[in-house]
């Protein structure tokens, strides 16, 4: 067999992970970017991420994507925004032959979140390619699924499991995300998406959603919860100012009641800086906490050599994107998530000679 013929679609952050990962795969081959900034346009696809050119020019031209032969399609556009215009895009690669591996939206993740009607378009897209779709992520996309899921094979009883991300945000350097979306810099009653606690954790629905389909339970009803945390004093990150008396420190979470209980619930706690709510869980990474027989603790942390902790996160979540894209394209037709695909695994990396 020979290499896998992979178009990249984006390259903000984790873009460009992807295609500095796919140009020095053995089994991958790069052969088509689409960008949406028109500085990028026409440019290099290697210059514009970084590494020695490629030979692969940039384009914004969905037709010019869709009449590439390729087998697989990295789709990391920043989706959340626009998740059914990020479905419409998705259906179109799918339709034309093209596998699609996904980080863009997370209810993508499961995809029945989004309902039936997503699920339908999906699914035939799938029918008329005879291709097939998956998402994936690092949290969500490995975190709240994967990690959980591989638990609970020790288990004989579940009560609940509770999956904690902890990061500090104070080098992301996404002024929109922080400040317009998340609420950050914000006084606490300011109206942004996230303060209402239902937007803040929808995105993790789809996570329970797949957690409780794996385990064979019923998932009954959604809570939802946000906290925040003001500074005392101003401060500096590197998105922007962070005013005195402001949003500093953000933990939100989605729960899924199970038989009355709440038994599935997924937390992010989120700081600008270390000394920011003191007494919320502090750490660099994830934490599953599975309480039953036996009970289980599992700690990933990361940057643990001192590197940017966001930039290793969007190293991760495009690796476990580029280490999906052979069993994606390996599998039968249709929706592939977590509970269809084979472990995922990282194919070559330990032979890599990269510094």
């Amino acid at each position: 067999m020979g290499r896998r013929r992979i178009i990249q679609w984006a390259t903000g952050t984790v873009g460009r992970h992807a295609v500095a990962a796919v140009a020095a795969h053995p089994d991958l081959e790069l052969v088509g970017a689409y960008v949406y900034s028109d500085t990028k346009v026409g440019r290099d696809i290697g210059e514009i991420c970084g590494i020695d050119d490629t030979g692969v020019v940039a384009t914004n031209s969905i037709d010019d994507v869709l009449a590439l032969d390729a087998d697989c399609v990295l789709y990391m556009a920043q989706g959340e925004m626009d998740p059914f215009g990020a479905v419409d895009n998705i259906c179109r690669l799918l339709a034309s032959g093209k596998n699609v591996v996904s980080t863009a939206v997370t209810a993508l993740i499961y995809p029945q979140s989004l309902g039936a009607g997503v699920v339908d378009r999906l699914a035939a897209a799938c029918a008329e390619g005879g291709t097939s779709f998956h998402a994936t992520g690092i949290e969500p996309g490995w975190a709240a699924e994967v990690v959980p899921l591989t638990m609970s094979g020790l288990c004989r009883k579940v009560d609940s499991i509770l999956v904690q991300e902890l990061l500090d945000y104070g080098e992301y350097d996404s002024p929109s995300m922080l400040f317009d979306i998340m609420g950050f810099g914000k006084r606490p009653l300011d109206q942004v998406p996230m303060s209402d606690p239902a937007v803040a954790g929808s995105s993790f629905r789809a996570s329970l959603m797949l957690l409780a389909d794996g385990l064979g339970a019923t998932i009954d009803d959604f809570t939802f919860d946000r906290q925040v945390a003001v500074t005392e004093e101003a401060f500096e990150v590197k998105a922007g100012s962070i005013g005195a008396g402001t949003v500093s420190a953000q933990r939100f979470s989605c729960t899924a009641v199970v038989d009355g209980r709440p038994a599935l619930t997924v937390e992010h706690i989120t700081r600008l800086r270390d000394d920011q709510a003191p007494d919320w869980p502090s750490g660099r990474g994830w934490k599953v906490i599975v309480e039953g027989t036996p009970s289980l603790v599992l700690e990933a942390q990361i940057a643990t050599g001192g590197e940017d902790e966001n930039d290793q996160a969007c190293l991760g979540t495009a690796m476990h994107a580029v280490h999906a894209i052979e069993p994606v394209c390996a599998a039968a037709p249709g929706i592939r998530t977590f509970l269809d695909l084979p472990t995922i695994i990282g194919k070559h990396v330990l032979a890599s000679t990269e510094n």
